[in-house]
């Protein structure tokens, strides 16, 4: 009976930043979501749920199973399944895709906007624009080369798929 490798410190650090950062999107998606419950009705009395209800469920549905997923990812992390291996590298090429495209697309803005230029929302987007690129462009660099990684993908193989790990050709001499 073949012991699976002990998890490195490198996918424990990967599974934990997952769980945190799934934690704390869910802590700031949930206050963004209470902000739209609690908004004022408007001058015929509805709320923005009411008017809006497809795009109310919209964002209610979809940041939500994303922040469950990206939770359940890191907790199968941690328990070495491969399928989340698989997800972490699409998290990562995704997050890469998205700074790069924002980079690309939105030089100036995501760098630098003279204060005289733009109103009070405008440099709100700037900053959390930067935010965005800070916090998901060296994860992601990081995520794509730790769970490439021969050593990585060895953690998560199957138990029974490692002690069939090929052996050395005999040499013919007996």
């Amino acid at each position: 009976m073949s012991m699976r490798p002990s998890r490195s410190a490198g996918v424990t650090a990967a599974a934990t930043l997952a769980i945190l950062g799934g934690v704390t999107a869910l802590f700031v998606w949930g206050n963004f979501f209470l902000m739209l419950m609690n908004a004022p009705p408007d001058e015929h009395g509805r709320h923005l749920y009411q008017t809006h209800t497809v795009a109310f469920l919209l964002i209610a549905l979809v940041p939500s199973g994303l922040i469950a997923l990206g939770i359940r990812t890191g907790i199968g992390l941690f328990q070495l399944r491969s399928w989340a291996r698989s997800a972490a590298l699409i998290w990562a090429s995704l997050a890469l895709i998205f700074c790069l495209a924002m980079i690309a697309f939105r030089p100036f803005e995501t760098f630098f906007i003279p204060d005289h230029f733009v109103s009070d929302l405008e440099s709100l987007k700037q900053l959390v624009a930067i935010s965005f690129i800070f916090l998901l462009f060296p994860v992601s660099l990081w995520w794509l080369f730790l769970f490439r990684s021969k050593s990585v993908k060895l953690q998560f193989l199957p138990a029974d798929s490692q002690s069939a790990t090929p052996q050395a050709p005999d040499s013919g001499k007996s």
